[in-house]
């Protein structure tokens, strides 16, 4: 039978702060930004300096004290039942692990420890998270610094239209790179290629009338660029077409990359 997880006090929680290591604080942080990330994403973000095979036993080995101490939930990845080898756990923060990590995002409703998300929700928040390893990984090897990164719903925008009505951007993250001391800004949609051409249309006219409306400009001194993320280059052509089919003086706004191309993407200028 499982251990009993002791309900947390202020005092428990402040010697917990003691007692963890820093790369656990670390890890903490880490999951704060991202919600959701697997237990090799993890590892890869902490221990990225150690070889693959070391990497993951540390990260392991210190995800399973996190797990223990009630800082963090784990579950079995069941969107790999299907796939050679083993399933591997995806990891999100406990209200006490969140308290933790000294993070401040959009407030998230309490789950329950048998929460289990289906497949598809997965493969999307899993593919926010690749994309914020592979970015660091690019800047440990020389690339962009990487200066901030939100993902949904620490992302989102909320503005007020032009009649007085709420309005929301719901971008999938928030990117912002440091390259050759310029400062890179993208909101970022992960493409699933799930969706018709009308859906992207549709996004792509949400994102130039929060552009009009100066609202994110007056904020944050900037507009991002928006990339679309997608698995393929069949895709991309799909979404390059529809981007092509915006009013002219839009389509500089948007740009679409392969996963495999979007780290190195994010780290250019757009026109």
């Amino acid at each position: 039978m499982p251990a009993v997880q002791r309900p947390f006090t202020g005092g428990r929680l402040a010697q917990l702060a003691v007692d963890l290591t820093a790369r656990e604080h670390q890890m903490l942080r880490e999951l704060a930004t991202l919600h959701l990330a697997t237990t090799g994403q993890l590892s890869r973000l902490v221990f990225g300096e150690y070889k693959p095979a070391s990497a993951r036993r540390l990260g392991q080995r210190h995800t399973q004290r996190l797990v223990r101490f009630g800082l963090m939930h784990r579950f079995v990845n069941r969107s790999r039942d299907r796939k050679v080898g083993p399933p591997g756990f995806i990891l999100k923060l406990t209200d006490a692990g969140l308290s933790l990590s000294g993070v401040d995002g959009t407030p998230r409703r309490r789950q329950r420890g048998s929460w289990q998300p289906n497949d598809a929700y997965l493969a999307h928040r899993l593919a926010i998270s690749e994309l914020y390893v592979r970015l660091v990984e690019q800047a440990r090897a020389g690339g962009p610094t990487v200066r901030e990164f939100r993902s949904e719903p620490d992302s989102w925008r909320h503005y007020t239209g032009y009649a007085g009505e709420s309005l929301v951007i719901k971008a999938d993250a928030l990117v912002r790179l440091i390259s050759g001391g310029q400062e890179l800004s993208w909101f970022v949609e992960i493409d699933r290629g799930t969706e018709g051409p009308s859906h992207i249309t549709a996004k792509c006219r949400a994102y130039t009338a929060y552009e009009l409306a100066d609202v994110e400009q007056r904020r944050h001194g900037v507009f991002p660029g928006v990339l679309f993320v997608v698995p393929t280059s069949a895709r991309a052509r799909v979404i390059q077409r529809v981007i092509e089919h915006q009013p002219a003086e839009a389509q500089g706004l948007f740009m679409v990359a392969t996963d495999a191309d979007a780290p190195t993407v994010l780290g250019t200028t757009i026109s």
